[in-house]
């Protein structure tokens, strides 16, 4: 029960019973366990007086706004597709106005923003790799500290004991201190940055190192909360990156699905590789905005010392349709209609093993024979996995009800809830 005293005075609004309401006491007693009466709603009423004041957005792309202040964002992809390469180039350009088509849109009421990165995962070399990186695209020495850019890397914090309401050490069962979870310190020390350094823009790379527990409901919906309700209260464009589940676009665990929900922009960067040259470049994409949406756009990384500097690109570039893709050694499309001719000669659920050796391996040489990752499939829901095991694998049987309409789009990472 909620330390307060129970005010005894509160009236009942006079249309609180009429035709078609309970009579007093069950009014009164409606849903009381969800302690609803004593609220004070009055304080949170729209101000109907109160003008309208258009987003301030903090940066954009060829003119298009994204990213403004009291907003959460949130840049994700898979691990190793240009996530940090991306926010990089978001940090040079609000620190020296512009870099390639990205532009700081707040240079009249921001003159000289701060920037705060927080590296809660990479080791102090790679943090130090992205601040020589930052640094050069906005022109700076790299050897100098700056009050407008400030790096707190909290990968390897220190304990923290758990303490009691009287500040005392709360020890276990064998006389051991308890410590507080590392991902909760992180989540303090990010705070106390905040706060300490008033920054403009937040980007806490990632976000998954601040929450004990990425697939606890509460606890997740909680942080999500605590971020929206912290780029309000300190007026600040706060950036979340986390990471995808591999194999899929949909943002990892239950953390991503109430992150994916409030954040204003989700940008997603994707590595595309040309196997017939090596050549590497990223792709950078606007999956969800609450404003215009941007287009694609692509960036290469040059071999700048040791660090590496976006260069983005005035043409996209596309990828041959012969080069290989998540199939690792053939197209996503010959496999799919491989699925499609082979499937009524399989005996059905099967496993990978059996759909790679009796459906897919036929139509190769043996010079292309290699392994085959069906996840790509089961993503374009032509495979569909069962929850029966055999032998540690997942069994997996063709989507019937996919077969009468045409081959269906990837999965859109659509939120369950």
């Amino acid at each position: 029960m909620n330390n307060y005293e129970i005010p005894t005075n509160i009236p009942i609004p006079t249309d609180a019973v009429n035709s078609n309401r309970q009579p007093d006491e069950d009014f009164e007693s409606f849903m009381q366990a969800d302690e609803w009466r004593w609220m004070d709603v009055d304080r949170w009423l729209l101000d109907f007086n109160e003008p309208y004041k258009p987003p301030r957005f903090t940066l954009s792309w060829k003119g298009i706004p994204f990213a403004p202040l009291a907003g959460i964002h949130n840049i994700t992809g898979q691990a190793g597709n240009g996530k940090t390469m991306t926010i990089a180039q978001f940090m040079a350009a609000i620190l020296c106005g512009e870099f390639g088509q990205l532009r700081y849109e707040l240079a009249d009421e921001i003159p000289r923003p701060k920037v705060l990165y927080i590296d809660t995962e990479m080791e102090k070399d790679n943090t130090i790799a992205v601040k020589n990186r930052v640094l050069t695209m906005a022109g700076r020495d790299i050897n100098k500290q700056y009050d407008d850019f400030i790096i707190v890397m909290l990968r390897d914090v220190d304990d923290v004991p758990l303490l009691d309401v009287k500040g005392q050490p709360i020890l276990d069962k064998k006389g051991r201190r308890q410590n507080v979870n590392p991902a909760i310190v992180r989540w303090r020390m990010t705070l106390k940055a905040i706060w300490q350094y008033r920054p403009t823009a937040v980007f806490i790379d990632g976000l998954l190192d601040v929450v004990a527990d990425f697939n606890d409901n509460i606890e997740c919906q909680e942080l999500i909360f605590k971020c929206m309700k912290l780029a309000t209260h300190y007026d600040i464009s706060l950036w979340c990156i986390l990471h995808q589940n591999p194999g899929g676009e949909k943002l990892v665990g239950h953390l991503g699905s109430f992150l994916e929900r409030k954040v204003t922009d989700v940008i997603q960067t994707k590595k595309i590789k040309d196997d017939q040259t090596g050549e590497v470049t990223f792709e950078v994409k606007q999956k969800k905005a609450r404003s215009q949406d941007f287009a694609d756009w692509q960036f290469r990384v040059l071999p700048v010392d040791s660090w590496g500097r976006p260069e983005q690109l005035e043409t996209t570039i596309t990828v041959p349709t012969a080069s290989r893709d998540a199939t690792k050694g053939d197209n996503i499309e010959d496999v799919e209609r491989w699925l499609q001719y082979g499937k009524d000669a399989m005996e059905w659920p099967a496993t990978r093993k059996d759909i790679k050796e009796r459906i897919i391996a036929p139509h190769q040489s043996n010079k292309q024979r290699q392994q085959i990752d069906l996840q790509m499939l089961i993503n374009k829901r032509l495979l569909i996995e069962c929850q029966l095991k055999q032998n540690g694998y997942y069994l997996l049987m063709p989507n019937e009800e996919q077969e009468k309409e045409a081959l269906p789009e990837p999965p859109k990472g659509d939120v369950p809830f």
